[in-house]
């Protein structure tokens, strides 16, 4: 399915709702306690662990604080999704969360831009993560399948992502570990790696839609 499909308005009402989810989402990570723990992880070089926390954080507010207006987001941009896409509830939540979890990796107040590895590629500022969720909304609408490669090349780097993390958090529960520090080390190295070539895939992908931007804004002069 194509967005051609669908409104501009409904598409609209959709992205606005997976935003508000993005920033109920990471709401509860801005509190002291929670920035010290992230800070604490960067400092060990365990930043990978920053997403996984960030989960955790999040279920506990929704354990202990407020979980109605936690899931008011959720709900929302569910329902919506639903709408246009005419998936089961189990199916449109669980590509919502995906879009949800892919804005959570991008965002530049998880990524910290500053300065804790030189040349480290950037997070995603907040029109960018509106360009960002826009297109991952018609991409998962259009059945995970794009004619843009770049919007591609970035998809094949969130699941190299998403393998990885996966495999990490199976052997952190495990604890079978020999040689635990050369493996955290070696995990965080390849972790970091793939999250980089994540955000450099979307820096083409944000770098092309500008050139396109400036090209159109030329032409119409």
């Amino acid at each position: 399915m194509g967005d051609e499909q669908y409104s501009a308005e409904e598409l609209a009402a959709l992205q606005a709702a997976v935003l508000r989810y993005h920033d109920e989402f990471l709401r509860p990570v801005w509190d002291r306690r929670s920035l010290r723990v992230m800070d604490r992880l960067h400092r060990l070089h365990l930043s990978w662990l920053a997403i996984p926390w960030i989960l955790m954080d999040a279920a506990r507010m929704i354990m202990f604080g407020h979980p109605r207006r936690m899931f008011a987001g959720q709900q929302q941009a569910v329902r919506l999704y639903r709408q246009l896409s005419g998936e089961e509830p189990y199916l449109a939540r669980a590509d919502v969360w995906q879009i949800v979890e892919q804005l959570g990796m991008l965002d530049e107040r998880v990524q910290r831009p500053d300065g804790d590895r030189p040349g480290a590629p950037r997070g995603a500022d907040r029109a960018e993560l509106e360009a960002a969720a826009a297109a991952l909304i018609g991409y998962y609408l259009a059945g995970r399948r794009s004619d843009d490669q770049l919007l591609r090349e970035v998809q094949a780097a969130w699941a190299e992502c998403e393998e990885l993390h996966e495999q990490q958090l199976q052997r952190d529960l495990e604890r079978k570990r020999r040689g635990r520090r050369r493996d955290l080390a070696e995990a965080e190295r390849r972790l970091q790696a793939a999250t980089d070539r994540y955000l450099v895939a979307w820096r083409h992908w944000f770098d092309r839609q500008a050139q396109q931007g400036t090209s159109a804004g030329s032409s119409d002069r």
